[in-house]
């Protein structure tokens, strides 16, 4: 199945765009007025047993308009909505739960958690970078307690030693898991610190926010990161403006962030920022956040589970490694 998108002045220019470049066999997916006209998504099957008889008549077509209109609803940038159509398109009679996953799978990576195998991921500890407020600290916490329920010890370092607090809460949280807790201000300070921790803990790290339109503030985490040898994980809050998040995820990838954690999924809507980021910034999406708890609040990201998240409707029968519905609580 073969996937275009038209744009043109008015809605009736644009289907004829379609009509001329693809012909009378074109199946029109969605039209969505956009900036400056209308935008017009279609597709030319070509292969013949695209549309089936299903127990709901004619799938695929459908189905496949049905994941735009999903898209569209959670505001996903057009050109990578575009990448995740034609994605899907590639199996059309699997459903459309199935061809939502396989889109994600197709378009993003996905990053194990780091302690499912002996060994720190990648042999270098986790730095948490993102915005104030992102839920860094608590993301830390988190990924320090489930190391300790699959059995792997770990250790929690704060760099933050300016925010109101902050020195109180990594304290606390260090406590209520049962980890031990250091502290590093400089860059210099974290690289010894991180020398003496035993090589079998997860070591992570906590660092004060940054403003990403900031230079200098970036360029601090970015200098931590590579004295310490660490890899960055992008934690950012879900339910922002795509663009504003694609930004602001681009940023914190230039300063060093591989992997991402998208935060507080259960009060958020729309995931398009979400997927703009980690598209935007080529970040693996590794966990999110899905409520406050320190030993259920951050789940696994899969193919499987994001696509239950955008629609939890469709895949209600994927429960065992999903996310939980939006605004639930595990």
């Amino acid at each position: 199945m073969r996937l275009k998108t038209y744009t043109a002045a008015t809605l009736f220019e644009a289907m004829g765009l379609v009509r001329d470049r693809l012909g009378d066999e074109a199946v029109i997916l969605a039209t969505q007025e956009v900036e400056g006209g209308f935008k017009v998504t279609a597709a030319l099957d070509d292969d013949p047993g695209f549309e089936q008889e299903g127990g709901s008549g004619l799938i695929g077509a459908e189905w496949m308009s049905e994941l735009a209109e999903r898209l569209e609803a959670h505001r996903v940038p057009l050109g990578l909505g575009d990448r995740l159509l034609s994605a899907a398109g590639l199996v059309p009679a699997a459903g459309p739960a199935a061809m939502l996953a396989n889109a994600l799978e197709t378009v993003f990576d996905f990053a194990p958690l780091p302690f499912r195998k002996p060994g720190r991921a990648g042999g270098v500890p986790l730095l948490m970078l993102g915005p104030p407020g992102a839920g860094k600290t608590a993301t830390a916490a988190k990924l320090c307690a489930h190391a300790r329920l699959a059995g792997r010890p770990a250790h929690l370092v704060s760099m933050d030693t300016v925010s109101a607090g902050a020195r109180e809460q990594a304290s606390a949280f260090a406590e209520a898991i049962g980890v031990p807790l250091s502290s590093a201000e400089t860059p210099e300070q974290l690289r010894a610190v991180v020398a003496k921790i035993p090589a079998e803990r997860l070591i992570v790290v906590d660092t004060i926010g940054a403003n990403p339109f900031r230079e200098d503030e970036v360029e601090a985490l970015a200098q931590a990161l590579r004295t310490a040898d660490a890899l960055g994980v992008l934690v950012q809050p879900a339910g922002g403006d795509a663009l504003e998040a694609a930004e602001s995820a681009m940023v914190f990838a230039a300063a060093g962030a591989r992997l991402f954690v998208p935060t507080r999924l259960d009060a958020a809507r729309r995931f398009g920022g979400v997927l703009a980021a980690a598209q935007a910034a080529n970040l693996s999406l590794m966990a999110g956040g899905v409520s406050p708890s320190l030993g259920s609040g951050l789940r696994p990201l899969t193919p499987r589970g994001l696509a239950r998240l955008l629609a939890p409707d469709w895949a209600a029968d994927q429960a065992e490694d999903s996310l939980p519905l939006t605004g639930t609580h595990p």
